[in-house]
């Protein structure tokens, strides 16, 4: 059972639409335990918080220019194709015309004028790496009571020690890699737009496990001139940032209609890893 760590409380929570819940688990080697389900299931923290100011996410593919064009001038079914097809007709010639057309070209770029071009072999922009998305969330907290004021303390300093390797047990010049991370949108008091289901989806874009990148904590606010204190004396405000990136990069499962990791992907279909 996972410790829960939840901020506001009292009657300021039953006023929230929507929560974002961050999962914690040590990481795994087992497929099944490094997909959002295995994290969630095996997490030992659980922190609770509102949605933030401004939910969204970042996804960038990496492409490059590739000359492994498929329907271009090399020996394939699909260069066949795309050459008008029949192997033993005018398809074949024109097949093998194009593949010793870079040579030819070669030796006739020397002669050519500005004014008489080729295309260039290097026909697509090919995907070298799937996107990972990068969540950034910022909150800050105001305590209303001793309690909360605790509370605030608990998680954030749950994120900074999480963000951490652990000590391997026993083996004290050893550590165990990053914990792994699973993001949860539940229903507060609000409308869930598509179905509970939906809402990490829907406000999220299907968040893949990911690992703690970057935390940062200001005591503080910044238009503050002078630190202000609690009677228990913790920071009357406290500025917590965090940015999460994805632990690995995901494919679309079209029989699901959702994109999955690799890991998950992985579990599915071959079973889960001893």
């Amino acid at each position: 059972m996972a410790t829960l760590f939840q901020y506001p409380s009292g009657i300021y929570a039953a006023e929230q639409p929507l929560w974002l819940n961050f999962y914690t688990a040590p990481y795994s080697l087992k497929n099944k335990d490094r997909g959002r389900a295995g994290v969630i299931n095996r997490s030992e923290f659980q922190i609770k918080l509102p949605m933030p100011k401004e939910p969204g996410y970042q996804l960038q593919h990496n492409f490059g220019e590739s000359n492994n064009n498929p329907v271009g001038p090399i020996l394939s079914r699909a260069g066949l194709a795309n050459s008008g097809g029949n192997l033993f007709g005018a398809g074949g010639m024109n097949l093998l015309s194009r593949v010793f057309q870079p040579a030819t070209f070669f030796a006739e770029r020397m002669f050519a004028t500005s004014t008489y071009r080729r295309f260039s072999n290097i026909a697509e922009y090919t995907m070298i790496s799937e996107a990972r998305k990068q969540y950034f969330f910022q909150y800050i907290f105001v305590p209303k009571s001793e309690e909360e004021s605790l509370n605030v303390e608990e998680i954030v300093g749950t994120f900074r020690k999480c963000s951490y390797p652990a000590v391997a047990s026993g083996l004290p010049e050893r550590s165990y890699p990053q914990r792994l991370w699973a993001l949860r949108v539940t229903k507060g008091n609000g409308i869930a737009l598509g179905g509970e289901e939906n809402l990490t989806a829907n406000w999220l874009g299907e968040p893949l496990v990911c690992v703690l990148q970057n935390v940062v904590v200001k005591k503080n606010d910044d238009a503050d001139t002078v630190i202000r204190y609690l009677p228990n004396g913790a920071s009357s405000v406290t500025l917590l940032g965090l940015l999460f990136t994805e632990f690995e990069t995901g494919t679309y499962v079209p029989e699901a209609n959702a994109t999955w990791s690799k890991s998950e992907i992985s579990s599915w279909y071959f079973g889960e890893s001893r």
